[in-house]
């Protein structure tokens, strides 16, 4: 946790508008790797009721969307 002890370094009181600025970054950096987690969870839920609804002999839609991803990757390297 080096914004802490960033922001202990600040320790005589007097610095507060820089220790509001550090503070605002990090809750702007927290609430976009929410928002990542947020959009990993739909997707990963989403995968894994197609794992449970899947009928037969289907490859498992989980691992092919894995595998599909891993293609665009490899596709839009130069």
């Amino acid at each position: 946790l080096d914004e802490i002890a960033e922001l202990l370094r600040l320790d005589d009181g007097t610095h507060c508008e820089e220790a509001s600025s550090l503070a605002e970054h990090k809750l702007k950096d927290v609430r976009e790797k929410m928002a990542d987690l947020a959009r990993m969870e739909t997707v990963l839920s989403e995968l894994v009721c197609a794992c449970h609804a899947r009928k037969g002999n289907v490859s498992c839609p989980l691992i092919a969307s894995l595998q599909g991803e891993a293609g665009l990757a490899r596709s839009a390297m130069p």
